[in-house]
């Protein structure tokens, strides 16, 4: 989530104070490989009037004002609806799920808080004693050291599997509710 913040801040900044090193690096490119550059002072009919009415503006207030800025609020806008507050949330409380360098991103309330956030999916009790679940789990795989290695939750997963480390989790679940939760999950998609 960090990473979708630094690439906002980033847009803003190039926003804010980027047409100049933008341009700069388009027209050494456009010298480069023989590519005329328009006079940046030349006037040109605004857009959407007719050239009767004379209204005009030059190059360099088209550019930046009609391309440039256009661009970069469209992709902010495309980022705010892909990675609404919402969406952030739950992605950030996913990211801990990480299993690299022994889990150390594991955060037991970031996982909890999934359960509250699909609390249709996980019955009280279950939200009542996830976090100790948790835990205790967490303390199983970083004393195993066969779990030391992975980069990736797949890896994760099947480790899990083949070391019945996934039933431990689902201990004290009964199955009506593992098959409810896993029924639910299943026709969301």
């Amino acid at each position: 989530m960090e990473l979708v913040d630094d690439v906002k801040a980033r847009l803003a900044t190039t926003r804010e104070s980027g047409w100049d090193n933008l341009f700069a690096d388009v027209q050494d490119f456009c010298v480069a490989k023989g590519i005329l550059v328009p006079n940046m002072d030349d006037e040109i009919p605004v857009q959407g009037r007719s050239r009767v009415e004379g209204r005009t503006i030059t190059n360099l207030y088209h550019y930046p004002a009609y391309i440039f800025y256009v661009a970069i609020d469209k992709i902010c806008v495309e980022m705010d609806h892909r990675f609404s507050e919402g969406s952030n949330i739950i992605l950030n409380c996913f990211s801990c799920l990480d299993p690299k360098n022994s889990f150390s991103k594991f955060n037991v309330d970031k996982l909890a808080h999934l359960a509250d956030i699909y609390h249709a999916d996980f019955s009280d009790d279950v939200r009542e004693t996830i976090r100790d679940q948790l835990d205790t789990y967490v303390l199983q795989v970083r004393r195993n050291t066969s779990f030391s290695t992975f980069e990736d939750v797949q890896s994760l997963a099947i480790k899990m599997v083949q070391t019945e480390k996934h039933l431990k989790i689902f201990k004290s679940l009964d199955d009506i509710d593992i098959i409810r939760t896993f029924t639910a999950m299943k026709s969301r998609k």
